[in-house]
């Protein structure tokens, strides 16, 4: 059994060339074993840190909180930190990233956030049966109250009852039910996790300077690659260079196909530098 947290995430403004907004969803997949140790772990990194064991992990923190105020050495070893621990316990993660201004651009977020959670069903279920193991999710509390709560619960029904398309629903053995995240230290490592990547994809310092270890956490595919697996971007021919400037993979492939690609692949956007910084000049190109 495999217990699977999950939490999504949003950059607004990304600060890399050419993206618009971004939204995410993503998972944290934890073994049953190794539940109660990774609690023991980020209390035991809270401590280290002088952290209140009670507040809560948040990429983005309340005003005056402790992670608010503590300077940035403390806020990145909190979070080189706890995803070294998640290494450590075999966890393993997967986020699904959509470029909204790209794609579904003329629905609503809600409606967008629909399809990535149904691509998050699918690589969920895809690690699960890589291990040939079976999963229950939890998902962070939404906004909205317990009205929002019951909409977001009867949405994910169809998927625990029906699968997709490209899955059948005998992995995950329960209806997805939620958790408020302060009291679920995985949901904050889902926080961390889903908010890291789509920073990094973003362009944002903090976001990248997690990129290895987030590379590292993510569900490889058959060829051993996140990109497709455990790391989703979307439009794919649109971002699928930026899994190389954010995570540093070198490879895209499509397994099914058997065919893959070397990144920065030259006939995809960020080719040639990582939007970023400013544009190579055609006669840098060339040289």
């Amino acid at each position: 059994m495999r217990l699977v947290f999950i939490d999504d995430s949003e950059q607004a403004k990304p600060r890399r060339r050419g993206l618009g907004p971004l939204l995410a969803l993503g998972a944290v997949i934890v073994p049953e074993d190794q539940v109660a140790a990774y609690a023991d772990d980020l209390s035991r990194i809270k401590a280290d840190i002088g952290m209140p064991p009670t507040e809560e992990v948040k990429w983005k923190p309340p005003k005056n909180s402790f992670l608010a105020t503590a300077g940035g050495d403390v806020v990145s070893t909190l979070r080189q930190r706890m995803l070294e621990a998640a290494a450590a316990r075999q966890i393993k993660t997967a986020v699904v990233t959509l470029d909204h201004s790209k794609a579904y651009a003329s629905r609503s977020k809600s409606d967008a956030g629909r399809e990535i959670l149904k691509w998050l069903y699918e690589r969920i279920t895809m690690h699960l049966a890589d291990n040939n193991d079976i999963g229950i999710v939890i998902a962070d509390k939404p906004g909205g109250g317990h009205k929002e709560d019951s909409r977001w619960l009867a949405e994910t029904l169809r998927l625990t009852n029906d699968g997709t398309e490209h899955v059948a629903p005998d992995r995950i053995v329960m209806p997805i039910v939620t958790a408020a995240s302060d009291h679920v230290p995985h949901l904050q490592l889902a926080d961390l996790v889903v908010a890291a990547t789509t920073a990094a994809l973003a362009g944002n310092a903090a976001g990248l300077a997690l990129g290895p270890m987030l590379l590292k956490l993510a569900h490889k595919n058959t060829w051993d690659l996140a990109g497709g697996a455990g790391i989703v971007v979307w439009p794919t021919t649109d971002l699928a260079n930026l899994l190389h400037w954010a995570f540093g993979e070198d490879t895209y492939a499509k397994v099914a196909k058997n065919v893959g690609v070397t990144l920065p692949w030259r006939e995809w956007p960020y080719a040639n530098d990582d939007g970023l910084s400013s544009p190579l000049s055609d006669q840098t190109r060339d040289a």
